[in-house]
């Protein structure tokens, strides 16, 4: 009986040892969750290709990131978060991956914009990548008038106008 409970007891500690060792860790930062991505305002009318990305994608924009985004701020407010849905067709029939960004407070990534990236499956629930992911980082940082964020050619996708031109719109 006691070898029994003794080699239980050394199992479960293997077992947990183990799980600590292969499940994915967030280098000391929180693992977020964004079940309700999906209920965000979806800036693209429709699905638009990313070259950066290598598939189509949809914009959706939380209501801190909104007005920054379509206005193509040089600044966006902690809390900001962008959820860009992936899809390997243009008619988001085959989904591939949700990137997002999240403004985090100042000291978080001074020198990337305070920004974290992620990269979850379709629910918003299973991190794939997060936190400061060196591939997104280095992409983004190619827009960093515009707190990097791709705002000024998306917007000029959106809405066919050219960013300055698109600028002196939004002056009206």
């Amino acid at each position: 009986m006691k070898l029994w409970l003794a080699m239980v007891i050394l199992i479960a500690i293997i077992l947990s040892t183990t799980m600590y060792c292969v499940l994915p860790r967030s280098q000391g930062e929180h693992v977020m969750v964004f079940p309700k991505w999906k209920k965000y305002y979806n800036l693209t009318p429709e699905i638009i290709d990313s070259d950066a990305h290598n598939a189509y994608i949809e914009i959706y924009l939380n209501d801190i990131a909104k007005d920054a985004y379509i206005n193509v701020d040089p600044v966006f407010k902690e809390g900001a978060k962008v959820f860009k849905p992936l899809y390997a067709d243009p008619d988001g029939k085959e989904f591939a991956r949700l990137v997002i960004m999240v403004k985090m407070e100042a000291g978080y990534d001074s020198e990337n914009g305070d920004w974290w990236y992620g990269v979850y499956d379709e629910s918003g629930m299973k991190m794939w990548y997060e936190g400061r992911i060196p591939e997104c980082i280095a992409c983004h940082a190619m827009a960093k008038e515009t707190d990097y964020m791709f705002s000024r050619s998306v917007m000029k996708r959106i809405t066919g106008i050219d960013t300055n031109e698109f600028e002196e719109y939004l002056k009206e």
